[in-house]
């Protein structure tokens, strides 16, 4: 039986740009959670704060339990049990690498986790900001350094192709191997930057030790590279049909896509499945 149900976010509840959840979507979280057995939340790298406008304010039980950040930031019934910061220095000595070989199209970007304005673009200037409003358009504010106080999401936000983003990834793997730097969906030109050794999936043993689950009783959902760690470590991996390809080749179960609310089909079938302490219609 499953307990414990995690879905990736964008490109696999939510089309990408739709902006919140679908009503069919929380409604089956909320169900899966109904039934005092299983629980379902999700599994991203978004922040918390991010999630009030994922969910909305009255879906603030949709996001209780869950991981965040790529795993950085782990939460079980409303408390954050982990969170794990990148290297400051590491960071500020990639800013430095990437101005004197990027330019102003690459930029590094930190969030507050729990605050939705307090995020930065690092080492460029407003008027660098404002001719790359592709890139940059989302950021409110600017710092030659990290501010002080606690960062955990960092990216790399770039006016660059996907392909070349790609190559420049290559070159910064064996200069900063503190960090992964990682894709978040199988079209962008972002890359997301966690700390080494971390991932979806140690959050995933964090949540499971915390809550005494076991790996067989646990189904996650995903569509990209972000995703692959757990598509690969969870038995019960289920990968959108609109899935990059290697996730989609490493997941046991397949589903509908994001567009159909695929994810919420098969969480209604995870609250169904615990009445009868069985597996889900679509793992049968």
């Amino acid at each position: 039986m499953i307990r414990l149900a995690l879905s990736d976010l964008d490109d696999t509840l939510i089309p990408y740009g739709q902006g919140r959840a679908s009503d069919a979507a929380i409604a089956a979280i909320r169900t899966v959670n109904a039934t005092g057995v299983a629980v379902a939340g999700p599994i991203s790298g978004r922040t918390i704060a991010m999630m009030s406008w994922m969910f909305e304010q009255d879906a603030a039980d949709c996001f209780q339990t869950g991981i965040f950040v790529n795993g950085q930031v782990v939460r079980l019934r409303g408390k954050v049990i982990e969170k794990k910061a990148p290297s400051r220095e590491g960071l500020e000595r990639l800013v430095r690498y990437l101005r004197q070989t990027e330019g102003e199209g690459v930029a590094l970007t930190v969030y507050d986790d729990m605050s939705e304005d307090r995020d930065f673009c690092i080492g460029i200037t407003e008027e660098e900001m404002a001719r790359h409003p592709k890139a940059y358009h989302a950021f409110h504010q600017v710092s030659p350094h990290i501010p002080e106080g606690e960062f955990v999401k960092t990216n790399l936000h770039c006016d660059r192709p996907r392909a070349y983003v790609e190559k420049m990834r290559d070159q910064l793997v064996p200069l900063f191997p503190e960090f992964n730097f990682i894709f978040p969906s199988p079209t962008s030109s972002t890359l997301d930057i966690t700390p080494a050794g971390v991932d979806k999936m140690s959050g995933l043993r964090t949540l499971m030790d915390a809550m005494g689950v076991g790996l067989d009783e646990v189904c996650v959902f995903g569509d990209s590279e972000n995703d692959l760690a757990v598509i690969e470590g969870v038995p019960n991996s289920v990968a959108v049909s609109n899935a990059a390809p290697q996730v989609a080749a490493a997941a046991r179960w397949h589903i509908g896509s994001v567009k159909e609310d695929a994810v919420a089909s098969a969480l209604v079938d995870i609250a169904d499945a615990t009445k009868t302490g069985s597996m889900p219609a679509f793992m049968r």
